[in-house]
C-alpha cells in the first residue's frame, strides 16, 4: 500500500464523524492520564479504582452497544427470518422502499447466499412493521442494557473500595491488637439498587433518529447516560464535582470541540486562503476530482442533477444509473452510497442501504464550491488540491492533537487543583470518608 493510500485511509478515519475511532483515541488518552493521576495522587486504592471505572467503563462504552445488537440479530431477527443489514429507513419510506425493490441487484454484503432483493422483500413482508419493531426494540434494548452493564460495573468498583478501606483498616486494627476480627464483606455487599435505572421517557423523534441510525449518534445517548450515572452515584459532594469537570471536558472535546475546530479551519481556509476543506480527504484524492475540476466536469455533471421539487424516485434513478457522473462517484468514494456486487462481479449501488438525498445536496454544494474555488485561485489543479489537502489533514490533526492534549493533561490537573482547594490535599478523599465512618465500628 502507498503512503498516499495509507494517509487517505488514516485521515479519513479520524476524520470521519461517524466514525467510532477518534472517539476512542481521545477518550484512551483520557483514561490513561487519570488513571496514571490516581496513582500517583490516591496510591493503589484510588488508582485501582480509577481503573476499573475508566476501562471497565471504555469496555462497555465502546463494546456494548456492538455486542448486545449482534446477540438480538442472532436471536430474534433470526426467528423472524429478517436480515438486520436492511435500513430500516428504506423500509419506512413506501416511495423509497418501491424503488429499492424494483432496483435491487447483487448479494447481501457478508452474506452471500441471500440476494439484495429477497433480503428487501422479506422486512415488507408485512408492510414493514415487523422490520421497523424489530430494529427500534433492537436499539434501545441495546442502549438500555449497556447502560445497565455500566450501572453494574459502577456498584462493583464502588464496593470493591470500600471493602478493601475496610480490610485495610481492619488490618491496622488487627496489628494493634492480635484479637482482631477480619471483615468478610465482599464486593457484592451493601449495594443499593434503588438509586434508580437509566430512562427513556420523553425521548423525542428527533433524539430516537439519533440513536438508531448514527453510531456516534448513539455513543452521545450512552455518555449521557453514564454521565447521569456517575453524578447520581457520586461517593460526595467532591466527586460529583470531580466527576462534573471530567464529563463536562470529555464530552465537549469528545463531540462539540471537533466540530468548532473543523468550521474554524474550513472558514480560515475558505476565506484566506481560498481552499475549501469540507469534502472528505478520500473525495479529495481521488483522481475523479482532479480530471473533474481541470476539464470543468464538476459544472456540467451538477446542473444534470434533479432540481428540488422533482421527486425522490427521480433523484435515486440519477444516481443509479449515471455512474460516471461526478456525484455519484463522490458520493461512492465518501460511504453515501454503498455499493454491491452483482451477479457479474461489477460493483452496483446497494438499495438495500439508505441513500441520504439531504447529504447528497450537501454533497454537491461541497463540490460546487471547490469548483468556483480553484476556477478563481488560477493555479495548476495539482497544486490546488496539494494545498487543499494539507489543510484537510491540518484540520483534522488540530482536532484529535488538541483534544488528547486537554483531556489527558489539562482536565487531569483541574480535577486534581479543585479536589485540594476542597478537601487540602490531593489524597483519595473517599477512602479517607470510609476509614472515619468505619472506624469506631471495627471489631476487634
Amino acid at each position: 500500500m502507498s503512503i498516499q493510500a495509507i494517509t487517505t485511509k488514516v485521515i479519513s478515519t479520524l476524520g470521519n464523524k461517524e466514525s467510532l475511532i477518534p472517539i476512542m483515541i481521545k477518550d484512551g488518552v483520557d483514561s490513561t492520564s487519570l488513571t496514571y493521576k490516581s496513582f500517583k495522587e490516591g496510591g493503589p486504592v484510588e488508582g485501582i479504582d480509577r481503573a476499573i471505572d475508566e476501562y471497565g467503563t471504555q469496555a462497555i462504552w465502546i463494546g456494548g452497544i456492538p455486542f448486545f445488537k449482534k446477540l438480538i440479530d442472532y436471536t430474534a431477527y433470526k426467528a423472524a427470518k429478517i436480515n438486520p443489514k436492511v435500513d430500516p429507513r428504506i423500509i419506512a419510506d413506501k416511495e423509497y422502499s418501491l424503488w429499492a425493490q424494483k432496483n435491487a441487484q447483487g448479494f447481501m454484503p457478508n452474506n452471500p447466499g441471500q440476494k439484495v432483493k429477497t433480503a428487501i422483500n422479506d422486512c415488507l413482508k408485512d408492510g414493514g412493521k415487523l422490520a421497523k419493531n424489530l430494529y427500534k426494540s433492537k436499539i434501545f434494548a441495546a442502549t438500555a442494557l449497556t447502560l445497565g452493564t455500566f450501572f453494574l460495573l459502577t456498584k462493583i468498583k464502588q464496593n470493591r473500595t470500600k471493602n478493601t478501606v475496610i480490610d485495610e483498616l481492619t488490618a491496622v486494627k488487627k496489628y494493634e491488637q492480635p484479637q482482631a476480627k477480619k471483615s468478610s464483606k465482599n464486593i457484592f455487599d451493601d449495594f443499593n439498587f434503588s438509586s434508580g435505572t437509566p430512562s427513556f421517557k420523553g425521548l423525542t423523534k428527533k433524539v430516537t433518529d439519533a440513536i438508531m441510525f448514527n453510531p456516534v449518534h448513539n455513543m452521545k445517548i450512552i455518555d449521557a447516560g453514564i454521565t447521569t450515572e456517575r453524578l447520581a452515584f457520586s461517593r460526595n459532594k467532591t466527586e460529583f464535582f470531580e466527576h462534573a469537570i471530567k464529563e463536562g471536558g470529555f464530552l465537549f472535546f469528545i463531540y462539540g470541540f471537533g466540530n468548532l475546530i473543523e468550521k474554524g479551519i474550513n472558514k480560515v481556509s475558505e476565506n484566506f486562503l481560498q481552499k475549501p476543506v469540507e469534502l472528505k480527504i478520500d473525495v479529495l484524492m481521488d483522481k475523479n476530482l482532479q480530471e473533474a475540476l481541470s476539464n470543468g466536469k464538476i459544472s456540467k455533471d451538477i446542473v444534470l442533477f434533479p432540481e428540488k421539487g422533482k421527486s425522490l424516485t427521480e433523484k435515486l434513478n440519477f444516481l443509479l444509473n449515471n455512474p460516471d457522473n461526478i456525484i455519484v462517484q463522490a458520493a461512492k468514494k465518501s460511504k453515501i452510497i454503498q455499493t454491491v456486487k452483482n451477479e457479474a462481479g461489477q460493483n452496483v449501488i446497494d438499495t438495500s442501504k439508505f441513500i441520504d438525498i439531504k447529504e447528497i445536496e450537501q454533497l454537491i454544494s461541497d463540490l460546487k464550491n471547490i469548483d468556483d474555488k480553484f476556477k478563481l485561485s488560477k493555479e495548476p489543479v495539482k497544486k490546488f488540491l496539494t494545498k487543499t489537502k494539507g489543510l484537510k489533514v491540518m484540520s483534522v490533526m488540530a482536532n484529535i492533537g488538541i483534544s488528547c492534549f486537554v483531556l489527558g493533561y489539562i482536565i487531569p490537573k483541574l480535577i486534581y487543583k479543585y479536589r485540594e482547594m476542597k478537601t487540602g490535599t490531593t489524597k483519595f478523599h473517599v477512602a479517607e470518608d470510609i476509614k472515619n465512618s468505619k472506624k469506631g465500628t471495627i471489631n476487634t
